[in-house]
């Protein structure tokens, strides 16, 4: 009863924030949302229909009335472009459920009515066996947008009313104060997938958390990715792989529209992806007398075809950056397909991947042919399953931040929630021992930096290079752009050095969530990402060390550097 008592307060709370944000701002866009009606009659807009076609109709400009020409179209599956007339016809594939297109750069991004969310698509879900029309009317930019962000927001993974009320109360309003300081043009927002967590009856309340959101006096366009608890389990397996696949995405389809599609914005062509797919039920471990997935990272052969489609659409890639969002890692071995899709990209001037799924920041530097292929794995939006303000890493809750120029990503960070902007490292006492606070007759854990320590099932990995040095977690940094100096009286007095790329826990969070969160199992003590530095001074003390800084320096790519600076030691669980 308390429980029931519970989801309706948190309802009432994200429904009032809701109706807030639908109170402010204006669109400078005009809606005009599609409709899916009966395909009639052999011509459309002076275009005559070809023998056999099911799925067709006319994309126009909203101020002329006249066919958009070049508009690449698609039913998930396959690819036409529009004619001279706006019009588009195809016969569509059985299992098609929407007609779509790629969002041409010199367009906006069309949103609906009621929630201005991304509107690119048919609504509804088409049957087998009928045949469709569908128009589209785009609104043409006043200028170019060649300057845009891109926020990218990994696992919201919500479960409850309770988890997605943090989402609306803490991710939302960050992000619209992020925004609001004038130094970010066009702003566009994605989730990296597992949008929630095993419950489908979800899909609700997070559309509702995406809508009418105001950032810079105009609506931020929301669009999302499919992961792995996305996917439906409470339909009836059969056996077969594209079946089950098809059966397990349809509730997000309809809620979120398609899983796999693709924008143009500037000279940035951005593609979503379903990369889970699924091949049997599993009982949860997470959500009692439900179940989930077992599944592959791996693209299909419908979707791979699909992909290379849609890369033929795009005209001069060359020039172009091309930015790869799909929910699980496809660095190293991780997928099936990792060779035939970074294959597929790099004919694009600049090629980046937006992955969620691990919890943790990452970025990996692909090396193909010369060319360096970033893929940044995104830490989640809510950390460790909203139990805390950090991740199994100890980096805090947040999101990322792109600023795009021309075909280029100019440069990006990692944004804690209700963190500064600068707020990208902490430093430690590599000396310091946790948990050595508890009372003696309590099953408590005490841990330090620089050697292992295993209680049960629960093992912390130290590094004997952090005993008597500085260490420092940097959240966001990668093995060759970033270098990490210590400064002490106003003088730099030397540099730190990167320790192992994995294999490494963070000793505080582990005692944090050991100790103060009763979780006894070490797979919320991540080791996978490294994200350590040290520094040994000379005397070999750092908590006596006077009159000291840490500055961290993140060189981009493409020219141009940050630096972070901190003075503060971290010596509680305070900013867990």
């Amino acid at each position: 009863m308390l429980k029931k008592f519970l989801n309706i307060f948190c309802s009432a709370l994200v429904l009032a924030g809701l109706s807030a944000c639908e109170k402010s701002g204006s669109t400078t866009q005009k809606s005009h949302e599609p409709k899916l009606v009966s395909l009639t009659g052999s011509e459309i807009n002076g275009t005559k229909l070809a023998t056999g076609i099911d799925l067709a109709g006319v994309i126009t400009d909203a101020a002329t009335g006249k066919g958009i020409p070049g508009v690449a179209v698609t039913d998930g599956y396959q690819y036409v472009k529009t004619d001279a007339n706006g019009v588009y016809q195809m016969k569509r594939n059985s299992m098609a459920r929407k007609v779509y297109y790629t969002i041409p750069a010199a367009y906006q991004v069309p949103l609906d009515n009621s929630d201005h969310l991304p509107m690119f698509f048919s609504p509804g879900m088409m049957s087998k066996g009928l045949a469709y029309r569908c128009d589209f009317v785009l609104n043409k930019l006043s200028a170019p947008e060649t300057d845009f962000t891109l926020i990218a927001i990994g696992d919201p993974q919500c479960q409850n009313i309770s988890e997605s009320t943090r989402f609306l109360g803490e991710t939302i309003p960050d992000i619209k104060r992020t925004m609001s300081s004038g130094n970010y043009p066009a702003v566009y927002a994605i989730t990296l997938g597992d949008v929630t967590f095993d419950s489908f009856y979800m899909f609700d309340p997070m559309v509702r958390c995406m809508r009418n959101i105001m950032v810079q006096d105009s609506y931020l366009p929301f669009f999302n990715c499919i992961g792995n608890h996305d996917h439906n389990s409470l339909v009836k397996a059969v056996g077969n792989q594209v079946q089950d696949d098809y059966n397990a995405t349809e509730e997000y389809v309809k809620h979120f529209g398609p899983a796999d599609y693709s924008f143009d914005r500037g000279n940035a062509h951005i593609i979503v992806m379903d990369n889970i797919a699924v091949t049997s039920i599993v009982s949860s471990s997470t959500a009692p007398n439900t179940a989930t997935w077992n599944y592959t990272n791996n693209l299909l052969p419908s979707q791979l075809e699909w992909l290379k489609q849609d890369i033929a659409m795009v005209e001069n890639p060359e020039s172009k950056l091309v930015i790869f969002c799909a929910h699980q890692p496809i660095r190293g071995a991780a997928s099936t397909t990792y060779s035939e899709v970074v294959n597929l990209l790099s004919k694009f001037n600049e090629v980046h991947f937006f992955i969620g799924h691990t919890h943790y920041q990452q970025n990996y530097i692909h090396e193909i042919g010369g060319k360096q292929i970033f893929e940044h794995i995104h830490g989640a939006a809510c950390g460790g399953w909203w139990t805390a303000n950090s991740s199994v890493t100890g980096a805090p809750n947040g999101y990322s931040v792109y600023n795009v120029r021309g075909n280029k990503i100019k440069d990006w960070f990692m944004k804690g929630t209700n963190r500064e902007e600068n707020y990208q490292m902490r430093i430690y006492d590599g000396n310091q021992e946790y948990g050595s606070e508890v009372t003696p007759n309590s099953p408590k854990i005490k841990v330090n930096w620089y050697s292992t320590t295993t209680v049960g099932k629960f093992k912390v990995i130290g590094n004997a290079n952090f005993k008597n040095a500085f260490v420092a977690e940097v959240f966001d940094d990668d093995n060759q752009y970033w270098s990490l100096e210590f400064w002490q009286n106003g003088q730099k007095v030397g540099d730190f050095v990167r320790a192992a790329e994995s294999g490494i826990n963070n000793a505080p969070i582990c005692a944090f969530w050991y100790n103060d969160k009763s979780r006894t199992t070490d797979t919320w003590c991540n080791r996978t990402a490294s994200h350590y530095w040290y520094y040994k001074p000379a005397s070999g003390k750092p908590a006596d060390e006077k009159n000291w800084e840490v500055r961290a320096v993140h060189k981009y790519p493409n020219g141009g550097s940050v630096t972070y600076k901190t003075s503060k030691l971290t010596t509680d669980y305070s900013e867990f």
